[in-house]
């Protein structure tokens, strides 16, 4: 007996919707064809503007609106560090890349990769994109090319180790530069010391864009791996457009032989 009410009232709810379906079919018909006329309508009226039209903002020149947030989050202890200036010239990034690459090295990569390549993760919170995987890129074709330099030198006579069985090793004239692997690696030849120092002399820090930690204290807020992942994300980029055989080029020629050796790093 406790279900008769609801039989009830369900029956009445099919009984509204029977009368009430053709009412509801029309209204839907009408409300589609008004919004298809609508959007016509719209069409045509663009189809009717004129072709010139304003050139898409690159990414690197400003924040993406969609990343932006409506309120702000971050927040210093002290407002003295947030201040922090970068570089937005493009003469003067392609002067950069003149020094370090050569006559028309602006030329060896697209805009968007030249400032893809100098920008650290730590600017604009990384909604402009950052440097990460070029350096990775980068690293791996540095630490090749930098092994290849140290197995063409002559074999150096600390790296034959004698063996402890008192056995005789396999001895070719092809192989016996490899060992010197043993005593020189790809970190003594191009350390991050070292590409930190090179990247300084070649104006890097006026214009790879990051945030500091403490603005007044570089050192401490790591501008050394700043500046090398930023030069090493320059080779990577050199490899993603070009290949490795230019990347290979640039770096015997451009950067390996120009390191600065242990007493003269930037300091």
């Amino acid at each position: 007996m406790t279900l008769q009410p609801c039989r009830a009232a369900l029956s009445r709810s099919r009984h509204a919707y029977r009368c009430l379906s053709p009412s509801l079919r029309t209204f839907a018909t009408d409300g589609s064809s008004t919004t298809t006329t609508t959007t016509t309508t719209k069409s045509n009226s663009e189809s009717n503007a004129p072709a010139t039209q304003d050139k898409p903002v690159p990414r690197w020149s400003q924040t993406p609106p969609a990343m932006k947030a409506a309120v702000q989050v971050n927040w210093a202890k002290k407002p003295e560090n947030k201040v922090w200036r970068v570089n937005s010239d493009p003469e003067m990034l392609d002067q950069m890349y003149d020094r370090l690459l050569g006559r028309d090295g602006r030329n060896m990569l697209p805009e968007e990769l030249k400032w893809l390549a100098i920008t650290h993760k730590s600017f604009d919170q990384g909604r402009r994109g950052f440097n990460d995987r070029l350096a990775l890129m980068g690293r791996m074709a540095l630490v090749t090319e930098a092994a290849k330099m140290i197995v063409s030198k002559p074999p150096k006579e600390a790296a034959r180790v004698p063996d402890e069985y008192g056995r005789t090793p396999l001895e070719n004239p092809y192989l016996a530069s490899v060992d010197n692997l043993v005593v020189e690696g790809p970190r003594d030849l191009a350390g991050r010391e070292k590409l930190a120092a090179f990247a300084h002399q070649m104006g890097m820090l006026s214009v790879v864009r990051w945030k500091p930690r403490l603005p007044n204290k570089l050192k401490s807020s790591g501008v050394d791996t700043v500046l090398s992942s930023a030069l090493l994300a320059i080779i990577g980029a050199i490899t993603m457009q070009h290949g490795t055989k230019v990347a290979s080029e640039v770096l015997r020629t451009k950067i390996i032989p120009n390191l600065p050796s242990n007493n003269m790093l930037w300091q």
